[in-house]
C-alpha cells in the first residue's frame, strides 16, 4: 500500500501541469498542428508545407481534434487523452494478472509497479500531447480481453478491434500483437481464430482503403519512409537503458523463465523478451527515445504481478516487491523534490517565460523555423519546417542536402529557433561544432551556415532566437 500511495502521489505532478501553457517537449506543437488540421477538415499527410511531415497513422489526431471541441484546446486535450491513457494502462495491466489467477492485492501490484514507472523514472512521457500512451492503452486493453473469461468469439474480435485501434495510432507497437496473434492460432478455437483474424483484417482493409482514398500514396510514403540507422547507437542506447532497469529485468525475467510453463508467464515472457528485441532494433534509428522500449516496461509491470502471484515464500513479497522498483526508490526523492519546486512556483514561472517567447515571436513577420512546434502554433506561426524529418529527407536523399542551408543563405527564414544548441555553438571555430549525438535534428554544416548567416537575437526558456545579420 505504501507504494500504491507513492504511485498516486508521483501522479501528482503530471496531472497538475497538464492545465499550464508551456511546452512539455516539441511532439507536442506537431501533434497540435496536425490535430487542427484534422477537426478542421484540412489533409494531415498533404500539410501544405513541402518540409513538414506527418510518419504517423491518423486515428489520434482524429479523436484528439474531436476532443478539443468539448475542452477548447487541442494541447489541453491531447494531455488529458495522455493521462487518460495512462490509468487505463495501468488498469489493464492490473486486469491482466487478475485474468492469470492473480488476486487483488497481486493485480494492484502490477498496476503500481507500472504507475511508478511512468510516473517516477518517465514523468514527461504522461499528460503530454503525444499519442504513445493512448496507443499502448488501446494495444494492452486487446491484451486483457485475450486473456479474460467469456465468449471467444466475442472476445477475439474486442481483442482485434482494440490491437487495429492501437496500431492505427502508432503503427511500431507490434509485439503484443505478435505474441496474441500466434496464441490465438496455438490456442484458440476455430471460431475464435476467424472471429481474431477476420476483424484485424476487415479494418485494416477498410482502413487503407480509406486512406488511400483520403490521401493517395503520401501517406504510406511518409508513414514507410527511411531513416538512418546505426549499430552503434542501438546498442549504447539499449545497454543505458537496460542498465537502469536491471533490477526488475533480471528479477521478473528469471521468475517469468521458472513459470513458462503456465499458459499466462508464457505468453508475458514472450512479451517481454520481442519488446527487448524489437525495442532495440528501433533505438538504431536516428530521432527514436525510450518510449521505444515502453513495451518492455509494461511487460515488467505484468511480470511483477505474476512473480508476486507465483512466489513460493510469502515472507519475501516485500523483498520482492521492493526489488522490483529498486530503480524507483533510488528515484524517488529527486522526483519528489522536483515535483514540489516545479508546484511551489517553477510551473507559473515556466507559463510566464513561454508566453513571453510567444509575443516576441509573434511579432516577427515571416517564416519561423521553430524547433519548439507549440511556440510557432501558439504565435500563429504555420507549420512549416519538421526538423526530425526534413533531417531523414535529406540525409536519405529524399531531399537535396541543402535544403535548409540553401534557406539559411537566402534568409527566406524570418526567425530560427533552437531549443537545445549544441554546445560551443558561439566558439571562434564554428566549423568544428558537433550537435548532440543521441538526438540530432539538423547536419552538422546547418551550424556554421547559422552563425554566418544569422545573429543571437533572444535567449530564453524556449531556446535561443537567431534572425538575419542586417546587411549580410
Amino acid at each position: 500500500m505504501a507504494l500504491t500511495g507513492l504511485a498516486v502521489l508521483l501522479l501528482v505532478y503530471p496531472l497538475v501541469r497538464m492545465f499550464w501553457d508551456f511546452e512539455i517537449d516539441n511532439t507536442e506543437g506537431w501533434n497540435a498542428f496536425l490535430q487542427l488540421r484534422a477537426i478542421a477538415g484540412l489533409p494531415i499527410y498533404d500539410t501544405g508545407s513541402p518540409y513538414f511531415f506527418n510518419n504517423y497513422p491518423p486515428l489520434s489526431f482524429y479523436l484528439v481534434g474531436a476532443l478539443s471541441k468539448l475542452v477548447g484546446d487541442v494541447n489541453l486535450a491531447g494531455r488529458l487523452v495522455s493521462f487518460a491513457a495512462t490509468l487505463s494502462l495501468c488498469g489493464s495491466v492490473a486486469a491482466i494478472v487478475r485474468s492469470s489467477g492473480g488476486s487483488r492485492l497481486d493485480s494492484l501490484f502490477a498496476a503500481t509497479t507500472c504507475a511508478l514507472f511512468f510516473a517516477c523514472l518517465l514523468t514527461d512521457h504522461i499528460g503530454k500531447n503525444n499519442p504513445q500512451m493512448l496507443a499502448h492503452a488501446l494495444v494492452t486493453g486487446g491484451f486483457a480481453v485475450h486473456l479474460r473469461e467469456g465468449p471467444a468469439v466475442r472476445r477475439a474480435a474486442l481483442s482485434a478491434l482494440l490491437f487495429a485501434a492501437g496500431i492505427l495510432v502508432k503503427h511500431s507497437l507490434v509485439p503484443l500483437l505478435l505474441v496474441v496473434s500466434f496464441d490465438v492460432l496455438r490456442r484458440g478455437p476455430h471460431p475464435a481464430r476467424i472471429a481474431f483474424f477476420g476483424t484485424g483484417t476487415a479494418i485494416a482493409a477498410l482502413a487503407g482503403g480509406l486512406l488511400w482514398w483520403l490521401a493517395g500514396p503520401v501517406f504510406f510514403q511518409q508513414l514507410l519512409a527511411s531513416r538512418i540507422w546505426d549499430i552503434t547507437r542501438a546498442f549504447l542506447f539499449t545497454v543505458e537503458i537496460m542498465g537502469q532497469f536491471q533490477a526488475p529485468l533480471a528479477l521478473v525475467g528469471l521468475g517469468l523463465v521458472v513459470a513458462r510453463r503456465t499458459r499466462p508467464a508464457a505468453l508475458v515472457l514472450a512479451y517481454l523478451l520481442l519488446s527487448l528485441a524489437v525495442g532495440a532494433f528501433f533505438l538504431g534509428g536516428s530521432g527514436t527515445d525510450l518510449n521505444v522500449f515502453f513495451d518492455v516496461f509494461i511487460a515488467l509491470s505484468i511480470g511483477a504481478g505474476l512473480l508476486i502471484h507465483l512466489a513460493p515464500f510469502p515472507r519475501l513479497l516485500p523483498v520482492l516487491a521492493l526489488t522490483v522498483n529498486a530503480g524507483v526508490m533510488f528515484y524517488a526523492p529527486a522526483a519528489l523534490g522536483r515535483m514540489g519546486v516545479e508546484l511551489l512556483g517553477e510551473l507559473a514561472g515556466r507559463q510566464t517565460m513561454f508566453h513571453d517567447d510567444v509575443a516576441y515571436l509573434r511579432a516577427i513577420e515571416g517564416k519561423a523555423l521553430c524547433q519548439s512546434h507549440l511556440l510557432c502554433l501558439r504565435a500563429g506561426k504555420p507549420a512549416f519546417y519538421d526538423p526530425i524529418n526534413m533531417l531523414q529527407a535529406m540525409a536519405m536523399g529524399r531531399l537535396p542536402a541543402d535544403t535548409l542551408t540553401g534557406m539559411l543563405r537566402r534568409h527566406e527564414i524570418a526567425v530560427v529557433e533552437l531549443v537545445d544548441p549544441p554546445k560551443h555553438m558561439e566558439d571562434d571555430n564554428p566549423g568544428a561544432l558537433v550537435p548532440p549525438a543521441r538526438w540530432q535534428d539538423f547536419q552538422d554544416e546547418v551550424f556554421p551556415v547559422l552563425l554566418q548567416e544569422y545573429e543571437l537575437d533572444r535567449v530564453s526558456l524556449s531556446g535561443r532566437f537567431y534572425r538575419p545579420k542586417k546587411g549580410s
